[in-house]
């Protein structure tokens, strides 16, 4: 597990790091499967690769296990990263969920509106990277700014240049959503996870468990 903090003296280091396992292989296409037989259903193939998709719930809706269930499944030795804006991932808990940590960068920015555009550079840097199948981002909740929409736009064109699964993290009524491909609306219900298409694609809600490795 790496872990980079992109503050404005690290920036290079983030870059480095990129640049040191960087792997520009033939673009990526299809899908990850979560493993998440709620979400699966829902999503034949699982999340495309060149495109984000949104996972949007509230506090404990699972967006967070729905993102790491599908780092877990990425094929042998491809690699992930997680631009961590809230600070609230917890490594032992994305292993336990199966996640190689030797295989994930995490990114944790500073807070503030700095810390946010920090972290969107970021992520789009490691989308556009080509050495990452999954990107999930999970900022904070918190106000627009100028020159978001363009950085959120940005985002689209470097999961299409990377071939990158980029999995958005929102909150409902969240400012800072990007234009998504996928958008999957996230509760649980008695230790299930539940899952509907938020994208106006037809269906019910399906329901999944998360299960440790």
């Amino acid at each position: 597990m790496s872990l980079v903090d992109p503050t404005p003296a690290l920036l290079a280091r983030l870059r480095d790091e990129i640049k040191r396992i960087e792997r520009r292989p033939a673009r990526r296409e299809g899908q990850l499967a979560c493993g998440i037989e709620g979400v699966d259903a829902l999503l034949p193939g699982g999340f495309p690769c060149g495109a984000l998709s949104e996972l949007r719930g509230g506090p404990s809706s699972g967006k967070t296990a729905v993102a790491l269930s599908t780092i877990a499944r990425l094929p042998r030795g491809a690699l992930a990263a997680f631009v961590d804006g809230r600070g609230e991932l917890y490594p032992p808990a994305a292993a336990g969920l199966g996640v190689d940590l030797e295989r994930l960068l995490i990114v944790r920015p500073p807070g503030g509106e700095e810390g946010v555009r920090l972290a969107l550079w970021a992520a789009e840097a490691l989308l556009g990277s080509g050495a990452f199948a999954a990107v999930a981002v999970d900022l904070p909740r918190g106000r627009s700014f100028r020159g978001a929409d363009m950085a959120l736009r940005r985002l689209v064109t470097a999961a299409e240049q990377g071939g990158s699964a980029g999995l958005w993290l929102s909150s409902p009524g969240a400012t800072l959503r990007p234009p998504a491909l996928v958008r999957l609306d996230l509760r649980t219900e008695q230790g299930r996870i539940l899952a509907r298409r938020g994208d106006g694609q037809a269906g019910p809600a399906r329901a999944g468990v998360v299960h440790a490795a």
